[in-house]
Order: structure tokens, then C-alpha cells, then sequence
């Protein structure tokens, strides 16, 4: 007579749940695998791209937290290179505005700041034209599209040039030079690299 081996019903539900345990995390760990390898592919994407531009840490460190929504997309890529430097010649053409608006000014340096209000202004323009254009680029008319994106961003970067020129030509103090110096030269730099990832849209 053979011997029955009992099983107790709450070993059985025990054993069914370590084995979906045991199942779930091969499953998370796939998935976390997999992330981290789609995190890795898009940060050397951003990474190999940037190394083409004049200033690359600046290009990764301005662009590095959008690896996710770039992935491996040279349009999204450009489109945020744009978008980020459009958002920071915003930023300095308020901080521009405001130290016009500062009553220690002389004439001389009140003339100057205005002088780079309008130029950044128009460097705005231009970006923002720029990036409209980016947002409808298609098969057909890509060349002749990115070609006239490629001239108003080169006519930004003379706006932003002119801008620090007039600064460090004429006489400004100190001070109100470093404030508006630094922020400028700064967009001047993304605004190179945001050109360089657009002239390797074509190839």
C-alpha cells in the first residue's frame, strides 16, 4: 500500500506565490535591464552628437536631462537644443530690461543696455522663427527648410555678437558689464552649439 503524502493547502498557496514572486522580478529585472541599456543608447547618442558642436559640455549639460524624450532623434534633439536656447535668451533679455530700469545708470550705459535690448530682441525673433520652422519640416522641402532655419539662426548669433561687442567697446562699468556679459555669451555659445546639431540634420 502506498504511502500518501499530504500537503497542507496553505504550503500549496505559499509555494504558488513565492513562484509569482520569483516571476515578477525576473520580469522587473528584465525591464530594468532594459532601461538602463535604452538610458546608456541615448546618452552616448547625445553625447557622440554634441562632440560635434564648439562647446560639447555645454551641449550635453543643457541637453542631458531630456535623453529620455530625445532618445535617438536627431528633429527632437535640435527641436530642445532650440527650445533651451530660446528659453535662456528670454531669461537675459528680463534681466537686460531690468537693469535698464536701475537708476544708477549713466547715459552712456543706459544707451548701451538699450542698444543690446533691441539686438537681443532681435536674436529672439529669430529663434523663435527658427523653431517654428523646425516644427514643420518635412521630406520634401527639408534642404531649403533647414537651410533658411541655418540663416536665421546665424543672424541670432550676429544679434548676440553685436550685443557684447557694443559692451566691450564702449565704456560700461564693471558691474553692469559681468551681469549681462556672462548670460550673453552664454546664449551665444548654445546658439552655436543648437546651429551644429542642425547642420547635421542633412547627414
Amino acid at each position: 500500500m502506498e504511502a500518501k503524502i499530504f500537503i497542507p493547502r496553505n504550503a500549496l498557496a505559499l509555494l504558488l506565490t513565492f513562484l509569482i514572486c520569483m516571476s515578477n522580478m525576473e520580469i522587473s529585472l528584465a525591464d530594468t535591464n532594459t532601461t538602463k541599456n535604452s538610458t546608456e543608447t541615448y546618452t552616448n547618442y547625445l553625447k557622440k552628437a554634441c562632440n560635434s558642436t564648439l562647446y560639447p559640455q555645454i551641449c550635453f549639460e543643457s541637453l542631458s536631462s531630456y535623453t529620455s524624450t530625445i532618445k535617438t532623434n536627431g528633429l527632437k534633439m535640435c527641436t530642445k537644443a532650440l527650445t533651451v536656447t530660446l528659453k535662456a535668451a528670454s531669461n537675459t533679455s528680463r534681466l537686460v530690461r531690468s537693469l535698464s530700469k536701475e537708476g544708477n545708470l549713466s547715459k552712456a550705459e543706459a544707451g548701451i543696455i538699450k542698444d543690446c535690448i533691441d539686438e537681443m530682441g532681435d536674436s529672439i525673433d529669430m529663434l523663435k522663427k527658427s523653431l517654428k520652422a523646425l516644427g514643420s519640416v518635412n521630406g520634401s522641402e527639408i534642404e531649403f527648410q533647414i537651410s533658411n532655419i541655418k540663416t536665421w539662426m546665424s543672424a541670432a548669433m550676429t544679434d548676440e555678437t553685436t550685443c557684447t561687442d557694443g559692451i566691450d567697446e564702449r565704456k560700461i562699468s564693471d558691474e553692469v558689464m559681468r551681469k549681462i556679459r556672462k548670460t550673453i555669451v552664454n546664449i551665444s555659445m548654445l546658439t552655436s552649439n543648437a546651429l551644429a546639431l542642425i547642420n547635421k540634420l542633412l547627414g
